[in-house]
């Protein structure tokens, strides 16, 4: 078996458990009040690529996925509000969905090394070009990005998410999740080889 079909089948895998996490926060308000506490403005996606290809802890990778999981991703999902009885499974959620986040694009690294394995022609001339833009339209697929979001559809009808949670996972996806892999793939192909 190809070891990159293998990595996508794993992605694949992770998928279910990140909508149905990202499903179930959807269906608990903002409770914003929370959150309070040590709010940071989150990094942009080529920033947040950079530290999170550089970190090798799952709780250092959460740490920096919380910032934008805040500010980004929870205000799409949920509804605002606070409810005093629902804060403990908020964050219970919370913290399925950023682990869940974090385990997804991890991934995404191994992807770079099994693209770099294996280098084709295209992604050679790309990465001789030592810019970024370049290599991340280089290791765009849109046929394989169109496949994830027609699963995440799939994954979140089946978790009894609304249609509007459905629109928003997918979004959040295409908007969000897809370009900081690629990004974090770009930061590992350009980086030098270990």
């Amino acid at each position: 078996m190809d070891a990159l079909f293998h990595l996508r089948d794993m992605i694949a895998s992770l998928d279910g458990p990140l909508v149905a996490a990202l499903a179930a926060r959807a269906r608990l308000l903002r409770n914003d009040a929370i959150y309070a506490v040590n709010q940071t403005p989150p990094a942009g996606l080529d920033a947040l690529a950079t530290s999170y290809a550089k970190s090798r802890t799952l709780a250092g990778r959460v740490q920096l996925l919380r910032a934008p999981y805040l500010s980004v991703i929870v205000p799409r999902l949920c509804v605002p509000g606070d409810a005093p009885l629902e804060r403990e499974a908020c964050l219970a959620a919370d913290i399925a969905c950023l682990n869940a986040m974090a385990r997804r694009l991890a991934l995404s690294v191994h992807v770079a090394t099994r693209k770099r394995q294996a280098l084709p022609q295209t992604l050679q001339q790309a990465v001789a070009t030592r810019n970024p833009d370049v290599v991340e339209q280089a290791i765009t697929n849109a046929a394989v990005e169109a496949d994830v979001l027609a699963r995440v559809a799939a994954h979140a009808r089946k978790a009894e998410a609304t249609p509007g949670t459905i629109d928003a996972i997918t979004q959040f996806y295409a908007d969000w999740l897809i370009p900081l892999s690629r990004k974090i793939q770009v930061h590992d192909l350009l980086s030098p080889a270990e």
